[in-house]
């Protein structure tokens, strides 16, 4: 007899902001695989019109949020939907701004399960050009630079532009960190995973085309807040006795965006970094009162 496929229990946590077109497409491309047994949009700063562009399928549902509540806080809400449903076997966190298809869905899911060590894996990623990129990165632990990993190196982190994690992770090290809003979340979640001995690995097989994200244009110069701010409180939670060579880091930041002519940018490096420092919980109402 011919081998039967899994049965659907994929449950997807979909993130957007402001971005009907990619967000519909990231969602239909999704439905075209019978893994996936639940689509959760969670909408950011919702407006209606993202909710109205999704097709109509009793797998989808929307989340919409009044408030812009960053990467960390509205994934969060998906991934507290999905991982109350028993129903759920895996949890694919993936960005509105890209596509997974069908057969590296399959991929991640045969990886995963056929490896009993692993507790996540991402795909490869490609821009629709072709392009090619790792998941993951290495964190040097002096300088907190990052680099991709050299050929059979082991990733301290993977990107969550798209994971597939297993329910029981979240169980053992918990949702992301709200603290941060932007960057920086998924290296410590991934820090928090190595903690506790749970692995994880790319799966090259397995393709995310992720195009270039229109949000980080619609916000222009405050990303550079939100960068400095996720650093920053980073720093405050790994930095041990090398976070002054951090802290030097955003000064130099600072500097080098000051001297391109971007005062504005300079002044929400700063603004961000006074932010981290003390680190809200959840990050977003402070950085919403940025001007």
């Amino acid at each position: 007899m011919p081998e039967q496929p899994p049965a659907a229990g994929v449950a997807a946590v979909v993130l957007t902001w402001r971005d009907r077109a990619q967000t519909a497409e990231c969602v239909r491309t999704l439905l075209r695989s019978p893994l996936i047994g639940r689509i959760v949009v969670v909408d950011n700063e919702a407006d209606g019109t993202i909710a109205a562009a999704l097709p109509s399928d009793a797998r989808i549902e929307v989340h919409e949020i009044a408030a812009n509540t960053g990467f960390a806080g509205g994934v969060n809400v998906g991934l507290k939907t999905v991982l109350d449903d028993p129903t759920t076997r895996l949890v694919l966190a993936v960005n509105n701004d890209a596509t997974l298809s069908p057969d590296s869905l399959a991929a991640l899911v045969a990886a995963l399960e056929g490896d009993p060590e692993l507790s996540m894996v991402a795909p490869g990623i490609s821009t629709p050009e072709g392009e090619r990129s790792t998941a993951g990165g290495v964190v040097n632990r002096i300088t907190w630079s990052i680099r991709e990993p050299r050929p059979g190196e082991r990733p301290d982190y993977l990107t969550w532009a798209c994971v597939l994690v297993r329910p029981e992770v979240f169980a053992t090290v918990g949702l992301l960190d709200e603290r941060f809003f932007m960057y920086w979340e998924d290296v410590e979640f991934a820090l928090r995973m190595t903690d506790h001995g749970l692995r994880f690995a790319e799966v090259p097989e397995a393709v995310l085309v992720h195009a270039v994200s229109s949000s980080h244009s619609r916000a222009g110069s405050r990303v550079l807040a939100y960068s400095s701010e996720a650093f920053r409180h980073f720093l405050r939670l790994r930095g041990g006795r090398t976070t002054v060579l951090g802290l030097g880091r955003l000064a130099t930041k600072v500097l080098v965006t000051a001297a391109t002519g971007d005062l504005r940018g300079a002044r929400y490096v700063v603004a961000g970094w006074r932010i981290g420092r003390r680190a809200p919980d959840p990050a977003y109402p402070a950085l919403a009162r940025l001007p």
